[in-house]
């Protein structure tokens, strides 16, 4: 969109770049909550609707603990009464999640009904499925093709329980730049085990259909909540900051949006500024239609369900958690606070604080 090329250009201006890098953060939601103020806020960002939960892999990090379908799922019925309600709302983005969306049976249906209704698709996806649906797949108009990639073929095939799930994730980013979609990220979680690892990737991204490569720390959800041996060291941390400024210009490497304020503790200015567009540009819905601020979210901060109200409803009325100056003890002295604004919402609300903890560990 317009005002994130403007945004990219933005940081590289000396000075103002710092300046507006510093703060931009606090800029942007003061901006959506004046938005929110006159009712003109919309989820400019995108929509996520996690279409099932059903996933034929069982990955032991994942956020959602995917694998069988859950009960109460939205039916296309009710998917199609979504899509048209973000239509006449004016939402341009519906990217479309899982666990595996692909596995959903009427899954290209309700995308094509999106497309007809003028929503831009991403798609987010272990690329499994795509051969088989690439006929279909290839009359569909997307912005975002979104897959994962765990660490070398043997690892990621380990992790993911299925041999040849490397192979069908890089296919499925060629189909897609085949079908010239602007934007294919590829992500990976990253946790002490495979972070040796990424060196090797290097080429493997260099040489694949992806356009960009995002690193993501593991956040302590789904499967991964309670569990050990996840969490990154301060020494880690470092390795990693220290890796993307190596080889950003060679893979266009970087942070998961969810964490790109770990620029701000390595002083890196005139990267992508962070904010967190929870319940502001963006929002979450599950499966079953809880509509959440992100899907890292547990129900339990569900801003309402669609079959009991309707989309524009609950995000005009809902949201307050998040459109409120309630940050976290400590985030008001800190002197990054008015360029991240409390860090990921979904991590704050699960540690209890950002990584600026890691970070500083023995300090």
């Amino acid at each position: 969109m317009l005002c994130e090329a403007l945004e990219r250009k933005a940081v590289k201006i000396p000075v103002l770049g710092r300046l507006y890098w510093k703060n931009a953060a606090s800029l942007k939601r003061a901006f959506c909550l004046c938005l929110h103020h006159f009712g003109m806020l919309k989820p400019f960002t995108f929509v996520l609707w996690l279409a099932t939960n059903r996933c034929n892999f069982s990955c032991p990090f994942c956020e959602l603990s995917s694998g069988e379908a859950r009960p109460g799922e939205l039916s296309r019925e009710e998917a199609h009464k979504l899509i048209g309600d973000l239509s006449a709302m004016g939402v341009k983005r519906l990217v479309v999640s899982g666990g595996e969306p692909l596995m959903r049976q009427d899954i290209c249906e309700i995308m094509a009904y999106a497309n007809s209704r003028n929503l831009q698709l991403g798609l987010v996806t272990n690329g499994w499925h795509v051969p088989a649906l690439e006929r279909t797949l290839r009359t569909l108009h997307f912005f975002l093709y979104f897959t994962s990639i765990d660490g070398a073929p043997e690892y990621h095939d380990r992790v993911r329980g299925a041999k040849k799930a490397f192979v069908r994730a890089l296919q499925g980013l060629e189909l897609f730049a085949e079908m010239r979609v602007p934007a294919r990220i590829v992500n990976t979680v990253v946790h002490p085990e495979n972070i040796r690892q990424l060196e090797g990737m290097v080429e493997i991204i260099r040489n694949s259909a992806a356009t960009s490569w995002r690193l993501t720390p593991v956040c302590n959800v789904g499967r991964a909540e309670g569990a050990t041996g996840y969490d990154l060291s301060k020494a880690q941390l470092s390795r990693l900051v220290d890796f993307i400024k190596e080889h950003r210009n060679a893979v266009n490497v970087d942070f998961g949006e969810s964490h790109t304020y770990l620029w701000r503790l390595a002083g890196a200015a005139g990267v992508k500024p962070f904010f967190c567009g929870a319940g502001l540009t963006r929002c979450s819905i599950t499966s079953e239609g809880e509509v959440i601020g992100c899907q890292w979210i547990s129900t339990s901060f569900s801003e309402g369900n669609l079959r009991d109200r309707s989309f524009p409803q609950i995000w005009k009325d809902g949201f307050t958690r998040f459109r409120k100056n309630e940050f976290q003890r400590g985030c008001f002295d800190c002197v990054h606070f008015d360029g991240c604004r409390g860090g990921c919402w979904a991590e704050m609300k699960k540690r209890g604080a950002c990584l600026k903890s890691a970070w500083n560990e023995g300090e």
